[in-house]
């Protein structure tokens, strides 16, 4: 499937013609599917202009974040031939954050729809990820169990069975008796570990599990690609690459200060260190790859549908995609692997005469990886226009924490009604009920419709300069009540 799906975007790209000038201003011919609605275009400010604000956010995994982002817009003027039929013709943004928890995200972003005047877009950006807030339940349908823990850590406790997130963590930082070879577990292991060799009163008696599902990830990234319009604009072949270097740490020995579980109230909390955690355990058992980082350099093909009206807040229209990604040792890449990813979203409105923005909109997505990738690129799926982590968090099931439910072959949806229900100068806002649901599997071929999990919520859009969409959702599932989310952008 991959050999052919590259040979059909490769086709597209240097082989089909351009399509026929016709439409009098334009130097080819657009669909009138792709035009803004009139209204859209009325507001649609001219020239350069810059739109952003410092920003506070918040994310149910990485803490209450600060930061800025700027957006520098370019529409041109009015006597621009592409000006009713683009959201913008430049735009490039910087970002800042940082978190309470400290998870940092910068970046430096351009897109450049018809660069040039032509049939080409060029995207490209540079990422600096740093989070030491990285959650993993392991690789597989295995990660679809219910959440277990005992309460209050104690081994003699029975397993709560089907648990909340909240509580998992709470009753995970307590003491526990050490177990195995987790007494080797301390800072500076190497040197910690000759010391207990030589002097076994040195290990600890007690751990805990604070930090069992979580390790520490510094992951810059550089991404480019070029996309060819065809067919009067509503189809795109794209080519692209991305690099990048991981670097994985993980939580084991760290020294936390914790309660221990039967004399909590009366010694307070006691420095002890962690324990193994989940990462680590899948690691010694060898059954993920990459627990040492390294380089993941890809080559990217794809092809979109798109009869969108406006991107950044479509009111009608169909978005189709099909992406495939190659990480190559040949390219510099330290693992061998392909992903499929395969999307389509479709935006309705059914009275526009009654209501001036009413949208209801959907979004299918499959993801399939093969080959030996390592364990944080099987939750990373690359979209045309965005990227996409993991099915649980902000992107795909917003009722459960990141990263929850990750395997070779990943599935999920997510249903939209945008309302506008008031409007002001500038500012235009939506609010949002939505409902997620999806899945994961060993492998792609056993994709099916049963042991969906699922989440809903209601959410606010806030329309800024029409380009800027502000993101806020609160979302609830059977893991987690009240998850709020504040961002950018629409999810889809």
């Amino acid at each position: 499937m991959a050999r052919y799906l590259f040979l059909i975007c490769l086709t597209f790209f240097l082989l089909l013609p351009s399509v026929i000038f016709s439409q009098a201003d334009l130097p080819f011919e657009i669909d009138e599917k792709k035009k803004l609605k009139p209204e859209d275009v009325k507001e649609k400010k001219e020239g350069w202009f810059p739109t952003g604000l410092p920003f506070l956010y918040t994310d149910p995994n990485n803490g209450l974040g600060y930061g800025g982002r700027l957006y520098y817009i370019n529409n041109k003027d009015r006597s621009d031939p592409f000006f009713e039929y683009t959201p913008y013709r430049h735009r490039i943004f910087l970002h800042y954050s940082n978190t309470t928890k400290n998870a940092q995200w910068h970046s430096v972003d351009f897109d450049a729809p018809y660069i040039f005047d032509t049939q080409f877009r060029l995207r490209a950006n540079f990422v600096y990820d740093k989070n030491p807030n990285n959650l993993y339940f392991g690789i597989g349908e295995s990660s679809l169990r219910g959440l277990t823990y005992r309460d209050r850590n104690d081994p003699a406790r029975p397993l709560v069975l089907n648990g909340r997130f909240a509580d998992k963590e709470l009753n995970q930082e307590y003491r526990r008796p050490a177990m195995g070879d987790e007494a080797v577990y301390l800072e500076n292991r190497q040197m910690n570990s000759l010391l207990q060799t030589l002097e076994p009163r040195l290990a600890p008696t007690q751990v805990t599990d604070k930090k069992y599902n979580r390790y520490q990830m510094e992951y810059p990234q550089a991404a480019f690609s070029l996309e060819r319009s065809f067919f009067n604009g509503i189809v795109r072949a794209v080519g692209g690459a991305r690099f990048s270097n991981s670097k994985v740490n993980f939580y084991d020995g760290t020294i936390y200060s914790v309660k221990d579980p039967v004399y909590g109230k009366f010694l307070g909390d006691i420095p002890t260190v962690n324990g193994k955690t989940k990462l680590r355990e899948d690691c010694d058992a060898r059954k993920i790859v990459g627990c040492d980082g390294g380089y993941v350099n890809l080559l990217r093909l794809g092809a979109v549908y798109d009869t969108r009206d406006f991107e950044p807040d479509p009111n009608k229209g169909v978005f189709v995609e099909t992406t495939h990604e190659r990480s190559m040792r040949e390219i510099g890449s330290n693992f061998s692997y392909n992903k499929t990813y395969v999307s389509g979203r479709v935006f309705y409105s059914p009275a526009p005469a009654v209501f001036s923005k009413l949208v209801f909109a959907g979004r299918l997505s499959f993801m399939s990886t093969k080959g030996t990738a390592p364990f944080w690129e099987y939750r990373n799926m690359w979209g045309t226009e965005t990227n996409i982590s993991g099915v649980g968090g902000r992107t795909t099931l917003r009722g459960f924490m990141q990263d929850r439910f990750v395997a070779p072959a990943m599935g999920f949806g997510n249903l939209e009604v945008r309302w506008k229900f008031l409007e002001v100068p500038g500012f235009a806002f939506n609010l949002v009920p939505f409902f997620d649901f999806g899945r994961v599997w060993d492998k792609a071929h056993l994709a099916n419709l049963k042991g969906y999990q699922y989440s809903w919520g209601t959410g606010l859009r806030i329309a800024w300069n029409q380009s800027t969409i502000i993101y806020l959702d609160l979302a609830y599932s059977r893991e987690n009540s009240g998850l709020l989310y504040m961002n950018f952008n629409h999810i889809f």
